[in-house]
């Protein structure tokens, strides 16, 4: 999650210098509009002050993208990143043909790379926010959790309060622990002994509480409700369903979503194209 946010961090200077410069070519337009006449306007509109700031982006805030491009295309594995990179730099490099032989009659647009990168980085920076924000509310889960379970000690006796506190993290599969009404369930199991109602909306959604019975099973992080539970541990520690849950999205934030990686196999026809 660190590594994460600190990307984020990056992702967010990296967007904040684009978008400046993005904001002082756009300056440079609209100073058309206003009929500004004063001196110093008069170098937004100059072709060598647009050259500085495409330059700039591309070797700035727009580096990783055109770098990360340009070894996939290397590799034989064009992403988006390379078609963005060839976007960049042709237009980059036209507009600068343009600005150094006149004679051509081509028009520079070194708008183009700015704004484009601009927009990319945007939008990266809103899909890593989402990406975190997923991953928090998952992680958040776990935290529900209790800390500490009661042990039952007692194996030959049906009496409750044999029991001692160990951390839930100690708990391993057949362990019998024993949940008080009001207390969270710490691991998965089966209930061995006793009748309950369980509050498993935080884990189901369900709004109304469920009856369990002897041989029922139970999920961490419901909550028991009226009645001392046996349960017998099945699933302890970060090896529970909710566990599984963030997991799961952890690895499914991780890996590429197939409309990303048919987008992927389109680019590299459109790359050798262009």
């Amino acid at each position: 999650m660190d590594e994460k946010r600190n990307k984020l961090k990056e992702s967010g200077r990296e967007l904040a210098v684009s978008w400046a410069l993005c904001a002082v070519c756009l300056f440079g337009h609209l100073s058309h509009f206003l009929g500004t006449k004063a001196s110093w306007i008069h170098a937004f509109h100059s072709t060598g002050f647009h050259l500085s700031l495409s330059l700039f982006t591309l070797l700035g805030p727009g580096r990783g993208l055109i770098l990360d491009g340009l070894k996939s295309f290397l590799k034989g594995a064009p992403n988006m990143n390379t078609l963005v990179g060839l976007g960049a730099v042709s237009s980059f490099s036209v507009s600068s043909l343009a600005a150094l032989i006149p004679e051509l009659g081509w028009k520079a647009f070194f708008e183009e790379p700015i704004m484009l990168i601009a927009f990319v980085l945007l939008g990266r920076n809103l899909e890593q926010r989402a990406k975190i924000k997923a991953t928090s509310d998952m992680t958040g889960l776990l935290s529900i959790l209790p800390a500490k379970a009661r042990l039952f000690i007692n194996g030959d006796s049906e009496e409750f309060s044999s029991t001692v506190e160990v951390p839930c993290n100690n708990l391993s599969v057949g362990d019998q622990i024993v949940v008080l009404p009001g207390d969270r369930v710490p691991a998965d199991g089966i209930v061995r002994a006793g009748r309950s109602t369980v509050d498993e909306s935080s884990f189901t959604g369900e709004p109304l509480p469920v009856t369990k019975l002897p041989g029922a099973e139970v999920s961490a992080g419901s909550i028991n409700l009226n009645g001392t539970l046996r349960v017998e541990v099945r699933r302890p520690g970060g090896e529970t369903a909710m566990g599984d849950i963030v997991r799961l999205v952890e690895a499914a934030q991780s890996r590429e979503a197939p409309v990303q990686r048919l987008a992927d196999k389109v680019v590299f026809p459109v790359s050798l194209y262009l």
